[in-house]
This record gives structure tokens, C-alpha cells and sequence, in this order.
């Protein structure tokens, strides 16, 4: 999730030192990141000729598609939180009052 991430914060930068700052790391592990995250989904997500940094095709798909992912992994982790913290003693609820 961390890559989404910083593809977030160069996508919405448009400016990997930029992003960096933003995200309080240095830019060659940003640029890292996103050359990975890159490589795991068998696309390039950003044209940087020309000096400039602009979204691809598929750049733009997963900027769109992105916040949401990470909106949805951030419940996960907050129901999987709160399922740990529960009373073992209290029985297993149904999956809709976790809802």
C-alpha cells in the first residue's frame, strides 16, 4: 500500500522531489517505489521525457482507482484491528453487525 502511496503523491506532484518532500523520504527510494510498483503491474504509470512528469494511459486509470483502494485497505485493517481486540470470551458476531 505504500506504493499506492507515493504514486499518489507523485501523480498529484507531478514532481518526484516534490513528492519526496511530501512524503518525507528521499527521491531515488521514491523513484524506486514506483519503478516496482511499475514492474508488479506490468506498466509504465508516468512519461518523464521531456523533463516533464505526466501520467500514462494507465497512470490515469490507477489515479483514479487508487484513493479508493487505499480507503478500502484502511477499513481492513480497522476491522482486523478491532476483531483482535475483542473479548475472546464474547462469541463470534455475524459478518453483518461487523458491517
Amino acid at each position: 500500500m505504500r506504493h499506492l502511496e507515493c504514486f499518489l503523491a507523485v501523480g498529484e506532484e507531478r514532481h518526484f522531489g516534490r513528492a519526496a518532500e511530501r512524503l518525507g523520504m528521499e527521491q531515488p527510494p521514491l523513484s524506486q517505489r514506483i519503478r516496482r510498483l511499475e514492474k508488479e503491474l506490468g506498466a509504465e504509470l508516468f512519461d518523464r521525457s521531456g523533463g516533464q512528469v505526466a501520467l500514462t494511459a494507465a497512470g490515469d486509470v490507477l489515479m483514479r482507482e487508487a484513493p479508493a483502494l487505499l480507503r478500502q485497505h484502511q477499513r481492513m485493517r480497522s476491522l482486523v484491528k478491532r476483531a483482535a481486540e475483542a473479548d475472546p470470551a464474547d462469541p463470534p458476531r455475524p459478518w453483518s453487525a461487523i458491517y
